[in-house]
């Protein structure tokens, strides 16, 4: 896979940690305005895997229920985890 600028941007925002602050913390209105800055940016440098993903949490954001928001936040953690695992692996061989 090659990753441009954006995308490891995007993959490195500390956006994802915002996330994860606010659903534990249980402060929706912040988990709202996060995962719609990250659903945007996401979808600016093509990032689709992560629609899924943001839609559940929304979900749960409107129904303020941490405990599956997160389940899949974990999800979102791993994915995000994965690609910059690659990133890393690719700049090593560069």
């Amino acid at each position: 896979m090659n990753y441009t600028k954006e995308q490891i941007e995007f993959f490195k925002s500390l956006d994802f940690l915002k996330l994860g602050q606010a659903i534990n913390r249980e402060q929706w209105q912040a988990a709202a305005m996060t995962i719609r800055r990250l659903d945007m940016k996401a979808k600016e440098v093509g990032m689709n895997d992560f629609e899924r993903n943001f839609i559940g949490i929304r979900q749960c954001i409107n129904r303020k229920d941490s405990n599956e928001a997160k389940q899949i936040l974990a999800v979102v953690v791993n994915k995000r985890a994965k690609h910059l695992n690659v990133i890393s692996e690719q700049a090593n061989i560069l």
